[in-house]
């Protein structure tokens, strides 16, 4: 009889505990975090479906075709970055000014000028005096 009796009474306070509980939950609350959960189970869906779209990739890529690819334009931008600066934007090379057969620059203040014209106060060529036409 003592074997039945541990078990009743553990029953017992286990009832009276749980329906102590049961009067602080409000089913209220559970409901309002039940639709919070749906709400954000389905922002996650929302974005999972985004984040899945092919946008039109064909299903019969050949990967090695593709590492062939990436492996071609890895090897481009190893030769660009051998020389620090990629090729398109390294400056031109200068020739050796001994090897170009270039005449001599004028000197003087006209040199070269053919029909010296009188300069203004500026240094630039005087505007010639305009006949006026009756």
């Amino acid at each position: 009889m003592l074997e039945l009796v541990l078990p009743m009474t553990a029953l017992k306070s286990a009832n009276k505990e749980l329906k102590g509980m049961m009067k602080t939950v409000r089913i209220q609350d559970i409901d309002s975090l039940q639709d919070e959960m749906m709400d954000l189970m389905d922002v996650s869906n929302e974005i999972q479906e985004t984040l899945g779209r092919s946008y039109n990739v064909p299903d019969d890529i050949d990967e090695d075709e593709l590492m062939g690819e990436l492996d071609a334009l890895e090897a481009d931008m190893g030769m660009e970055n051998e020389a620090g600066v990629p090729s398109y934007l390294q400056p031109d090379k200068e020739p050796d000014m001994e090897e170009l057969s270039l005449p001599s620059a004028p000197t003087g203040h006209a040199a070269g000028r053919i029909n010296p014209q009188a300069e203004d106060e500026l240094g630039l060529p005087a505007v010639p005096n305009a006949s006026i036409r009756n």
